[in-house]
């Protein structure tokens, strides 16, 4: 079970009147699980006016009732956007970029220096990611296009144009020669970046229209089979490379980017949400409020909740799950920590070390890890 935390907005600044003589006592609320516990600060104390204990650890606070403890992560720094942001992409050399619920896109280099698109895209920004290069970026938008980006001045080299549903899905293959992208109606194409266009098309044959959830790139590893054809020149590091995709039916199916064959497909449960999988396992997240995590197709451990799960990331053998909160988790299913945020998230993305979040209330946070 994950735990759902809220806690009040300014509970830092009653903390700090009190400590600092400005009142005599004052009190702060937690929500967890739905049900409220008071704290009253006095002096330097925080004293529990119900079941469960408030104490702080490193930055962060950790909530006990008994035996079980809750550990919330707390942010490091804040950023103020102009707009709502959407979405954030980041790099584990300090770049970040974000996008807005109007089409604003702003890249943010590791020195804090920021190049601005405005009407990146026609409405809402998706989703952003990076190319291997750092130096290039792309995003999807709500008004069914692919954008790829120069991060240094925010020229747009390339538009492409093909989807016909509302794109849910965005990854690059190798450095990012081609790309793939996937749609609510079911499309996912293969790119050629230098051309613009579209080189392949998949749909699962049992159910051409089921969206598109996630997608995600797998390096196999393996040698390729000197039987299978050669990859012409429209199509970049394919060798040895699965394309693994998640469903809103709740089906995971692979497909080789070499011969673009499909080689099966498993059900994981039904009304997937979220997805995302890399060499070890695969985890999938629904509707109901239900992970799931598979080594191959065998589930090793599920949890429940009782939120829809609006995202899924694997790093740095972490995995992290959008809710209304983030909740990180490890390879085995403990819950390790939360992130919660009093107005609500958007987005977040998480590199080795630290957890960029998208608040509602146009802030960008960043979490150490």
């Amino acid at each position: 079970m994950i735990d759902k935390v809220i806690i009040q907005h300014d509970f830092r600044y009653v903390i700090q009147d009190v400590q600092r003589g400005m009142v005599e006592k004052e009190r702060f609320w937690v929500y967890i699980n739905d049900e409220r516990t008071d704290f009253e600060c006095v002096g330097k104390d925080i004293v529990s006016l119900g079941a469960w204990k408030f104490e702080e650890k490193h930055g962060d606070i950790v909530l006990k009732n008994g035996s079980k403890s809750i550990t919330l992560k707390q942010p490091s720094s804040s950023m103020n956007a102009d707009y709502e942001i959407n979405c954030v992409a980041a790099t584990d050399d300090g770049k970040r970029a974000i996008g807005g619920t109007q089409g604003q896109l702003t890249f943010i280099s590791s020195d804090g220096k920021c190049v601005e698109v405005h009407n990146a895209h026609y409405s809402d920004i998706l989703q952003i990611q990076y190319f291997p290069s750092k130096q290039v970026a792309m995003t999807i938008g709500l008004d069914f296009s692919i954008k790829i980006w120069s991060v240094l001045d925010g020229s747009n080299p390339r538009t492409m144009r093909k989807h016909a549903a509302m794109l849910t899905a965005l990854a690059a293959i190798g450095r990012g020669r081609n790309i793939i992208s996937g749609a609510r109606d079911g499309a996912i194409y293969i790119w050629e970046c230098a051309s613009g266009e579209p080189v392949w098309e998949f749909r699962r044959v049992k159910n051409l229209t089921d969206p598109v959830v996630g997608l995600a790139v797998i390096d196999t590893g393996e040698p390729g089979n000197d039987a299978r054809p050669v990859s012409d020149s429209i199509f970049y590091e394919t060798e040895n490379k699965n394309l693994l995709v998640g469903y809103e039916s709740g089906v995971v199916a692979t497909y080789d980017l070499e011969t673009r064959c499909s080689l099966g497909e498993f059900a994981a449960g039904d009304k997937m949400s979220a997805f995302a999988a890399n060499k070890e396992i695969l985890v999938t997240g629904h509707s109901d409020g239900t992970i799931r995590c598979f080594r191959g197709s065998e589930k090793i451990w599920e949890l429940h909740s009782d939120e829809e799960v609006r995202k899924i990331q694997i790093s740095d053998r972490k995995i992290y799950c959008l809710q209304r909160q983030v909740a990180i988790i490890d390879y085995d299913g403990e819950v390790e920590s939360i992130f919660s945020d009093y107005y609500g998230l958007n987005d977040f993305c998480a590199i080795p070390g630290s957890l960029y979040v998208a608040c509602k209330d146009n802030t960008l946070k960043k979490i150490s890890l």
